[in-house]
């Protein structure tokens, strides 16, 4: 018999990453799972993979979507777990995996807007996901939280991310919440378990860490001929354009510099120039960063 043949695991943010790992571990070894997201290509994508994996071992179980779930979103949260209560649905592992990569930034340039996003996202929507949670869950549950290496108090070496004021803030909360519940929760005999996971090879870090990381660097100290705010203005624009193809990027770029040449009052076709090398520049040197530190990072 698999390990976990005939439970049923909730995961939170499951449609990539260390969230759609973790549904795809419960899959191969026998349970059911629920998955949920805010995007519903990925959750449908993962949802396919995860149903091929239930034929192969034969288990029977299966996979239900919830997608366009923000854990921040209290009345969407509410409704899943109040739907899951009228088709008598239970849940023995509930895994707090939804996040955000949040601003990355100097901490005198953060923005209050994102640090609440943040703290909504990794901590509120843990709370108010386990408070929800408890309508389904089963008497010996577990509630699984994951936050992040860089908030565990260890060694210097471990220090929070730079940059990450907000990030490394909220998700340090969430270990102090896990304490919190794990006591709380006896009388229900649910135990809560904390896991403090290192980066891990995904799309968060390539396509949203280490270019922000990089576009900062670059808008701390300036670009060509642009002051830092306007570099942060051109970082603004260009962000959405990271990955896309090559037509997209030069009509987005020409989009971006036509605004930003009236906002800045300057000439579009050398702005043009300077905001491409600029897009480059954050490529590069966030290929650098991906380069000098995959060595640290688990697949």
């Amino acid at each position: 018999m698999l390990k976990f043949q005939g439970k049923v695991a909730l995961v939170t943010g499951s449609g990539t990453g260390i969230g759609q790992a973790i549904a795809k571990k419960f899959i191969e070894n026998g349970a059911s799972v629920i998955i949920l997201g805010r995007r519903k290509e990925p959750l449908e994508e993962t949802s396919v993979m995860l149903k091929e994996i239930i034929s192969k071992v034969n288990s029977g179980s299966f996979v239900r979507i919830f997608s366009g779930v923000d854990v921040s979103d209290e009345s969407g949260m509410n409704e899943m777990f109040d739907t899951l209560k009228k088709e008598n649905v239970t849940v023995d592992y509930v895994i707090n995996n939804a996040g955000v990569s949040g601003p990355v930034t100097c901490f005198s340039h953060a923005s209050l807007d994102e640090f609440k996003s943040a703290v909504e996202i990794h901590l509120t929507g843990t709370f108010w996901g386990s408070v929800q949670a408890l309508k389904v869950m089963k008497e010996k549950g577990k509630i699984v939280t994951i936050s992040t290496f860089f908030t565990e108090e260890r060694p210097l070496e471990q220090r929070p991310y730079r940059f990450r004021s907000p990030y490394t803030a909220a998700q340090g909360a969430k270990n102090r919440l896990v304490e919190a519940m794990s006591w709380e929760l006896t009388d229900k005999k649910i135990i809560s378990i904390g896991t403090n996971p290192g980066p891990v090879h995904s799309d968060r870090i390539y396509k949203t860490v280490y270019p922000k990381a990089a576009a900062e660097f670059l808008r701390v100290s300036g670009f060509e001929d642009l002051i830092p705010i306007q570099v942060d203005a051109a970082n603004k624009e260009l962000f959405p354009l990271l990955g896309e193809e090559e037509k997209v990027v030069k009509e987005g770029i020409a989009k971006a510099a036509q605004k930003l040449a009236k906002e800045m009052d300057k000439d579009v076709s050398k702005l043009t120039i300077t905001i491409t090398n600029l897009l480059s520049k954050i490529q590069t040197i966030a290929e650098k960063v991906q380069k000098n530190t995959s060595h640290m990072i688990a697949d």
